[in-house]
């Protein structure tokens, strides 16, 4: 059968905002999934097919813009840990395990930060950290929004359709059927800003709470990776795979996921 989604309107300054998520109920903690830049809760689905998994609560949104959410005239990286706070209020969700890809990597960094009462644990799937992670997000700052959309997004999307790895493939689908090309625009700036502030890594590491990073195997190169394992942050790497180990290689993936939650 398949999972169904919702959506559950929230009141974000004063306006509403719809947003669509899916929940599938277990007995054991909440598992949130916040989803990268241009991606969509459906990153998440494969976790709902883990035999290992099957006891937690799992939940993913499409962050606004993004899937089947609506979206107001401008937001940014700010708003969305406010408006993921509001979602969690409004589905009185507690305990929550935060797994962060990309984009909501950094969202969960600082949501974890500003609401650590709230957050268990934190799974850093490739979230952003330093400068070297801003990729798409940089190239977007670096042009007017009609550039943006006519070429930076297009040029994008089409060498991800022709890339070899499952992850990117299925990014560029996604990307395809959604267009959230307003949205990713206006989060580029404080994506790039955060991540060559300098401030992330030590926000990460000083969380007092059970965290890991997880990484593609292309990606071993991550500058900040030894320093992350020199504080004693587990760090796992998921062979085969590059920045959505989701898609490239999921049975290890959620099999590391899964002995993480174990050890809690």
């Amino acid at each position: 059968m398949a999972l169904k989604t919702k959506k559950e309107e929230i009141i974000y300054h004063d306006k509403p905002l719809k947003i669509e998520y899916f929940i599938r109920h277990g007995q054991n903690e909440t598992v949130l999934y916040l989803h990268g830049l241009g991606c969509s809760k459906s990153d998440f689905l494969g976790a709902t097919k883990i035999e290992t998994l099957n006891s937690h609560t799992l939940v993913a949104l499409d962050f606004p813009g993004h899937g089947n959410s609506g979206y107001l005239e401008k937001l940014d990286i700010d708003d969305l840990v406010e408006i993921t706070r509001l979602f969690v209020e409004k589905l009185n969700l507690h305990d929550l395990i935060l797994i962060g890809h990309s984009m909501g990597g950094l969202v969960a960094v600082l949501f974890s930060e500003r609401y650590a009462g709230r957050v268990k644990a934190f799974v850093n799937v490739e979230g952003n950290l330093k400068s070297e992670d801003c990729t798409f997000s940089r190239q977007a700052v670096m042009v007017d929004y009609d550039t943006f959309v006519n070429e930076t997004f297009r040029n994008f999307k089409i060498i991800l359709q022709f890339s070899k790895k499952p992850g990117f493939k299925k990014c560029a689908e996604i990307l395809g059927k959604f267009n959230p090309q307003k949205a990713m625009f206006d989060f580029s700036p404080s994506m790039v800003t955060y991540s060559d502030s300098g401030k992330l890594i030590q926000k990460f590491t000083s969380l007092k709470i059970p965290k890991c990073f997880i990484h593609g195997s292309e990606n071993n190169v991550l500058s900040y990776i030894p320093e992350l394992e020199e504080k004693g942050i587990p760090v796992f790497e998921i062979s085969d795979s590059n920045h959505f180990p989701q898609y490239d290689n999921p049975g290890e993936y959620h099999s590391v996921i899964a002995e993480f939650l174990v050890r809690l």
